[in-house]
């Protein structure tokens, strides 16, 4: 049996269950009527002042039981109920009752019947008619405009429609998100070919130049630091390329998994500490107490990327000497991590900029500084991995004014 045939048999139970039960219902009244007669005429019986005897009947004063009754009516002959015209008339009422409630459900079943053939008609027309829109569709002949053609149908068919005009939406949606995926690695391709074009280009120099067999050692010695330098910067550029690659087609997944986020903070400070070194700089940090010991869904690999890629640029971007501020709150419902410096800050019109890919700004302190443009856009793609947000503003009222970067990760 079919799912229709299912919801048939379960309706047509439903139905004779609740008419069996009016059925019921309407006998015990004819019943208690029943009674009601056989009880006044046996006590009418039984008095020797009948005319008494019917007057406290009449006025509803007279007592006596259905038993009694009963056996008043035995002594006289009427033992069945077909022996006295109340019982007679009690069955033919009830008989009635009941072949009008058979009737009733017989009707009800017939309809239910007719129902579901007129749904099993429909649907094959549906069938016939959705089976033309989806040739289209495979065909990639669809749009909104199709669905003016069935305009005129009402119920079944106009729902069905609407889930086929839903599809064609979503197939269209899909095909623009394709167009945009490849224009995207059109666009990543053509980037990727401009960055790696000057590293390459130095190398080539520097090759062409260590060939000559007229340098001297200095010479010589001066442009195999050159190329090392060159070759550093590539193999770093080439590896967060091949990052960027990968998280954009999900061959890397983040696993989010219970730590203490204290340590993945400070594990990115100790990775960036010996480079701000090197340049005089002190990181402060000042992390509220319950911090160290709190635990939050993360992935400790990629979230230290993230922190560090942050850490980088504020110790790249910051004059000798200067303080870099780490500070990490708890929020009522996520935490809350600012690394601001003391660096050479960034302007307004560039803050939604900075995490774009390969954007680093025109300002001449941002382009003698080695960078290709990567980091805070992996690091966005990072954070957002984890359900947050990231953001940038520049401090007021300092003599340097600095950058503050603000990560927030919810604690589910």
């Amino acid at each position: 049996m079919g799912k229709a045939g299912k919801r048939l048999a379960k309706k047509a139970a439903m139905g004779f269950v609740l008419l069996f039960a009016a059925v019921l219902f309407l006998i015990r009244i004819q019943y208690q009527e029943y009674e009601e007669k056989v009880t006044a005429a046996a006590q009418i019986i039984r008095a020797d002042n009948q005319t008494d005897t019917a007057l406290s009947v009449l006025k509803g004063t007279g007592t006596m039981t259905m038993d009694d009754a009963k056996k008043i009516l035995e002594s006289y002959g009427y033992e069945d109920l077909d022996a006295n015209e109340f019982g007679r008339e009690f069955l033919q009422r009830s008989c009635w009752i009941a072949g009008g409630g058979l009737v009733l459900w017989l009707l009800f079943l017939l309809m239910l019947v007719w129902e579901k053939q007129k749904t099993e008609r429909e649907r094959d027309r549906m069938v016939r008619k959705i089976a033309s829109i989806l040739e289209d569709v495979r065909e990639g002949r669809y749009g909104p405009d199709y669905y003016d053609i069935f305009t005129e149908e009402q119920g079944g068919i106009t729902m069905l429609l609407d889930e086929v005009d839903s599809l064609c939406s979503y197939l269209e949606v899909v095909t623009d998100q394709a167009k945009k995926e490849r224009e995207g690695v059109k666009t990543l391709v053509t980037d990727i070919s401009h960055q790696l074009k000057t590293p390459v280009a130095a190398l080539k120099s520097c090759f062409e130049v260590l060939t000559k067999e007229d340098l001297t050692s200095e010479e010589r010695q001066e442009f195999e630091s050159r190329l090392s330098v060159q070759l550093s910067g590539l193999e770093k550029l080439s590896g967060i390329l091949v990052n960027i690659s990968r998280m954009e087609t999900g061959m890397i997944e983040l696993s989010l998994c219970e730590g203490k986020i204290f340590d993945t903070i400070l594990e990115a400070v100790n990775r960036i500490w010996e480079k701000a070194d090197k340049k005089q700089i002190e990181i402060e940090m000042d992390a509220d107490p319950e911090i160290e010991s709190l635990k939050i869904p993360h992935d400790r690999k990629w979230l230290g990327e993230a922190l560090i890629n942050v850490l980088d640029n504020a110790v790249k971007y910051s004059p000798k000497g200067s303080h870099i501020f780490l500070r990490a709150e708890k929020r009522l419902s996520f935490l809350r991590i600012e690394i601001q410096d003391e660096g050479i800050g960034i302007q307004r019109e560039e803050y939604h900029k900075v995490f774009q890919r390969f954007y680093r700004g025109d300002r001449p302190e941002v382009k003698k500084e080695e960078g290709s443009g990567i980091g805070l856009y992996l690091t966005r793609k990072i954070i957002d991995g984890h359900n947050g947000i990231i953001s940038v503003n520049t401090g007021k009222g300092a003599k340097i004014q600095g950058s503050t970067f603000v990560i927030q990760l919810p604690y589910r």
